[in-house]
């Protein structure tokens, strides 16, 4: 149980940094730790990791006020602007998508980037986002790709090799302005051969959910999936997601956790992240729940592959270290036996 919390020590100062810039939570780092780093290579870190709005705040007011930091600031300030500004207009989209979805009594959720964003942040600007994504049962979805063709939305296919029907995942982009952009799910666990697994659709959300009564596991479980098994842990904001939902849960809501996670089969997935906020920020939420949950099958291969180095280094991976320890995981999630 302590290897979470002896990896911890692992991180280079850059990791600390990154992770004390990146938990909503931390007062940040000190100006010397941040004076330690090169300054650019800091702030593509901070780009790279998805981090910039909570790290903006936090180094207005510790990094001095002169070159190359003014200039450095100045163009995450403008990228935020930009980003709340594009906001906006997908949460004006997502209302009215959702509107119709419920007029028609469609059986689909909306999940992931503006969810979090209002559910598990205290500032939604803390968690930006680019798109809408939905997550349908696949009877709905051709419902539900009417409504947006509808609302002047095209099915954006690529003209060779698209994968569209094998990863259960559609694009649409509104015609006037193609970076409007709405993703329709029927899975969010795209790779065919890892989705027979560990497969997260709207089934399995309403049952991470208690059909509702429980709608904090169910936002739980979608970060850990959308960062163990739609992604590879390829940047901070997936893991700080699973932070921010775990910090959600309360005593219930863990009980029901441990009783839903074998139906759910993401046990690897959800004890790896737990071990990833546990190592990366020491969070007293996450290690709680770490510690009520029994470990299973391919577990200690999983922690051991995944180090918190593995995801600092995503943004500047010299020699690939992090990606083959990344795919290395995956390869392990399509193999280790499912409850």
């Amino acid at each position: 149980m302590n290897a979470p919390r002896e990896q911890a020590g692992q991180m280079d100062g850059l990791g600390r940094v990154l992770c004390a810039l990146a938990d909503p939570q931390d007062p940040g780092p000190t100006e010397d730790a941040c004076l330690a780093l090169p300054a650019e290579p800091l702030f593509e870190a901070i780009l790279h990791h998805g981090i910039e709005p909570i790290a903006l705040r936090k180094l207005v007011e510790t990094l001095p006020q002169e070159p190359p930091y003014t200039s450095l600031i100045d163009a995450v300030r403008e990228r935020q602007l930009l980003a709340n500004a594009h906001s906006l207009v997908l949460e004006a989209q997502a209302l009215q998508l959702l509107a119709a979805i419920d007029a028609q009594r469609l059986q689909a959720v909306i999940v992931k980037g503006q969810v979090f964003a209002k559910a598990l942040y205290d500032r939604a600007s803390d968690r930006p986002f680019t798109d809408v994504d939905v997550l349908a049962h696949p009877d709905s979805v051709p419902a539900i790709g009417a409504i947006l063709e509808n609302a002047d939305f095209l099915l954006y296919r690529k003209k060779l090799f698209d994968k569209s029907a094998s990863n259960m995942e559609q694009k649409w982009v509104q015609k006037d302005n193609q970076n409007i952009l709405i993703e329709l799910h029927g899975n969010l666990v795209h790779y065919a051969s890892l989705r027979w697994r560990v497969p997260f659709g709207y089934a399995q959300y309403r049952t991470a959910s208690g059909d509702g009564e429980f709608p904090n596991v169910a936002y739980f479980m979608t970060a850990v999936i959308h960062a163990a098994a739609g992604h590879k842990f390829h940047r901070l904001q997936l893991i700080v997601d699973v932070m921010q939902a775990a910090r959600k849960l309360t005593e219930a809501d863990i009980d029901y956790l441990r009783s839903s996670l074998d139906a759910l089969r993401a046990r690897l997935e959800v004890l790896v992240c737990l071990d990833l906020v546990s190592a990366l920020f020491a969070d007293e939420a996450a290690i709680h729940i770490r510690d009520s949950l029994s470990s299973g099958r391919g577990y200690r291969y999983g922690r051991s592959l995944v180090t918190p180095a593995a995801v600092i280094d995503t943004w500047n991976d010299t020699g690939h270290r992090s990606r083959m320890r990344r795919h290395a995981f995956r390869w392990l999630q399509r193999v280790v036996p499912r409850s």
